[in-house]
């Protein structure tokens, strides 16, 4: 081989990772068309793949607009916690008294029993200032609102093949629906305290048939509100609605999307077990708790957006917006779709 063709011979490109980040090129195009036309298992790993580095962004978005979580983490930690050393049975105060006398008489069962109940450990209680970090995260229900709105918007973004800026596009979709997002907000983070409470509650008294009835109807009701969350947060931005509106037409959904539905609680209980499963793997613990903080919320969100939109363009859109969004057609943001939403929802009924 000659010189001159050893210098028109082209190298290997090396892979870069900024130009893998930004890259917005005719395949990311048409995984785009293909992922709204088309949405599918393959699809939806072909549109992770090519928005990986927006999935990054958005994740980051969301776990540090809500920061309030933190205060909540390190509040449990026991880092901030005071230590005592204290009698390892609650027994010991109320008998201390009687079983000394009873000792002083050469009673051998009371100094067995002071022996048993007596012992001391190293207990810890919460310090003020962890009281203070764990109230602090009740801040929570101000910031959850708004950061799931915004991420939501991204993640539809995605589907519909629109430039994605994930900063700028959530602070531009919260500040167009900030009062509902702040309401949703509170709501599904009421709703999803209490039914994670309640689930803890009756898991410990699951031997009693009345409680593992409770548990099951409770597990069931998480399940079905789990469903129902990307519906409601796509309906924010996505059409005029009041919040009892978006509630009542999140619940249809539930059951006429329920294929997609389903599909998407299978997906993201393997992802979270996943997820947990790594932290019984030695040397790999520190990437799983690490994971939530770069990718795991972003990937459970975007599957919710995944399974949802194409649902709420089938039955909540007329045929000529619907058209629209698919063929990715401009649309102005003060044209509302046309809409009549119960009536379109009975109809598809």
């Amino acid at each position: 081989m000659n010189n001159e063709s050893k210098g028109n011979k082209k190298g290997k490109k090396r892979f870069n990772l900024f130009d893998w980040y930004y890259r917005q090129g005719k395949e990311s195009n048409k995984a785009d068309i293909n992922a709204l036309k088309d949405p599918s298992i393959v699809n939806y790993f072909k549109l992770v793949w090519f928005k990986l580095g927006k999935l990054f962004s958005a994740n980051l978005i969301f776990v540090f607009g809500n920061f309030p979580i933190f205060f909540f983490l390190l509040g449990i930690s026991q880092f901030f916690d005071k230590s005592s050393y204290a009698p390892a049975y609650t027994t010991w105060g109320p008998f201390q008294s009687i079983l000394a006398d009873s000792m002083g008489n050469g009673d051998y069962v009371s100094s067995a029993l002071i022996g048993i109940y007596g012992m001391h450990n190293d207990t810890s209680y919460k310090s003020i200032f962890s009281i203070i970090l764990i109230a602090l995260s009740v801040l929570l229900i101000f910031t959850w609102g708004i950061t799931k709105v915004g991420t939501t918007y991204v993640y539809r973004n995605m589907m519909s093949g629109d430039a994605i800026f994930p900063l700028s596009d959530s602070l531009y979709i919260v500040k167009r629906n900030k009062k509902q997002s702040f309401i949703i907000g509170a709501i599904d983070i009421i709703l999803l305290a209490m039914l994670v409470f309640g689930i803890y509650i009756l898991l410990q008294d699951a031997s009693n048939p009345l409680s593992l009835f409770m548990l099951f109807l409770n597990a069931i009701m998480l399940l079905l509100y789990f469903m129902m969350r990307p519906y409601i947060y796509i309906m924010v931005f996505t059409f005029d609605l009041k919040i009892t509106q978006i509630f009542k037409n999140a619940t249809f959904f539930t059951i006429l999307g329920i294929k997609r539905n389903l599909l998407m609680l299978l997906g993201s209980a393997l992802l979270i077990a996943f997820n947990i499963g790594l932290l019984f793997i030695p040397f790999i613990t520190p990437v799983a708790l690490i994971l939530p903080l770069i990718i795991t919320f972003a990937l459970l969100d975007f599957m919710g957006v995944y399974a949802a939109y194409p649902n709420i363009i089938k039955y909540m859109m007329d045929e000529k917006d619907a058209k629209r969004v698919i063929e990715r057609l401009q649309l102005d943001d003060e044209e509302p779709f046309d809409e009549d939403i119960d009536s379109t929802i009975q109809e598809q009924e």
